[in-house]
């Protein structure tokens, strides 16, 4: 099956320069190239999405390049912004594209540069001057043509930069300087930047003769069931860098998708072959009350991210709550697991009934006593039907005692 087949079963294709010649190209080896912003220190879930499509490239025979913005960071992409970005520090962006050539490195094979590479775009500018940069790129360039690009026209009321208005030079350089260097005869990137992708296109094609074996294409940008941006949680967004967003939120992330996410993700994020995932999610909607498909997504995921250990052991987390046994969990799980739930940190013992009013798994006292008298009310996993039972820091484990009521409902005590 040709690659860009397999991509359009899963729902990922966008926009082609040239539909047809992109998949006589991809019929033998080529090298492909895509973009990665270092406005952090980490790349974000969504960035994954790129990754995972240059590892399938990758794993298809073609050589891939991931390019780190160390200059384009510099001045940042107006794509989507609805007002200028400030500009990082020097040091700033340095740090960051060192951060995320790490993250890449984990992903890519680098081990032949047959294979796959990862480069700074610094050094393509970083010794450019002024007068070469007009007069061997911004010759190239109509105003009138870079205007018409929606990643420009969206800015002009606002009010955009020249900084930022020349952003899509520097890029459209880039694929240049890479064809010449590498023979990268391909650029794909996120439905935003069709405009910078063109634009890049069209400026080789100048430069370089109409007759340039080049291509783009470009991928969706995803979203959920409600409309909302991949990757984002109620508290901003997922980053791949496990000190900066826990393998255990990511795995909640997914875990807490909908159904009909479920099949979706499965197709971007999973290599198995379609008519596998396929089963996999129709095994799924038949008790989907079970969320075996949202276990599956979120296994994949944080396998695919941190490692098959890590992802067994997030599994090991969410069922604690479900399964009402938090042994054999370190300090540090625990406090994952409160994340989203009421927590108080009491400084002296605490009557049952008073606990849970505090806790907002009561309404008052009252109605505490018959939650724990009808035996609705388990400390760590034991069911407590005394209305007289104190709390203490002796009965919590490192630290964590966590009250459910019903079902469902948790709350915590933090000592």
């Amino acid at each position: 099956m040709n690659i860009l087949d397999d991509l359009e079963k899963r729902g990922l294709l966008d926009n082609f320069s040239d539909e047809e010649k992109i998949r006589k190209m991809l019929e033998t080896k080529q090298t492909i190239y895509c973009g990665f912003d270092p406005s952090a220190k980490s790349l974000q879930l969504g960035n994954f999405i790129m990754i995972t499509i240059l590892q399938r490239l990758q794993a298809a025979g073609h050589r891939v390049i991931a390019v780190l913005g160390g200059a384009t960071g510099m001045i940042g992409d107006p794509s989507g912004k609805k007002a200028e970005r400030q500009f990082l520090g020097t040091e700033q962006v340095k740090q960051n594209a060192e951060a995320i050539k790490k993250q890449l490195e984990k992903y890519i094979d680098t081990s032949d540069q047959e294979k796959g590479m990862i480069i700074n775009n610094l050094d393509n500018w970083k010794d450019i001057n002024v007068l070469t940069y007009l007069r061997e790129f911004g010759k190239y360039f109509q105003i009138g043509y870079m205007l018409s690009k929606e990643i420009v026209k969206s800015r002009l009321e606002a009010g955009i930069s020249y900084a930022e208005f020349s952003y899509m030079i520097l890029q459209a350089g880039d694929f240049d300087i890479l064809y010449n260097k590498y023979h990268c005869t391909m650029q794909f990137g996120g439905g935003d930047q069709w405009g910078n992708l063109t634009t890049a296109l069209d400026y080789l094609r100048k430069k370089e003769g109409s007759d340039a074996e080049a291509e783009v294409f470009s991928f969706k940008l995803i979203t959920d069931s409600n409309g909302k941006k991949f990757g984002k949680s109620e508290n901003g967004a997922l980053y791949l860098d496990p000190a900066m967003t826990s393998p255990y939120k990511i795995y909640q992330y997914f875990m807490n998708v909908s159904d009909s996410d479920v099949l979706k993700y499965l197709y971007i994020f999973d290599k198995r072959p379609i008519e596998q995932i396929n089963e996999i999610y129709k095994n799924h909607m038949e008790h989907p009350e079970l969320r075996n498909g949202q276990k599956e997504l979120a296994r994949v995921i944080v396998s695919s991210l941190h490692g098959e250990d890590a992802a067994s052991h997030c599994e090991k987390m969410s069922s604690a709550l479900f399964k009402e046994d938090f042994t054999g969990l370190k300090a540090s799980d625990l406090e994952q697991l409160t994340e989203g739930l009421v927590v108080i940190c009491p400084s002296d013992d605490l009557p049952i009934l008073d606990a849970l009013v505090q806790l907002k798994l009561a309404s008052s006292k009252r109605e505490a006593r018959d939650f724990v008298t009808n035996g609705a009310i388990k400390l760590n996993g034991t069911k407590c039907t005394d209305i007289n039972t104190v709390i203490t820091k002796k009965m919590a484990l490192e630290g964590y005692l966590f009250v459910k009521r019903g079902k469902k409902l948790y709350a915590v005590l933090k000592y």
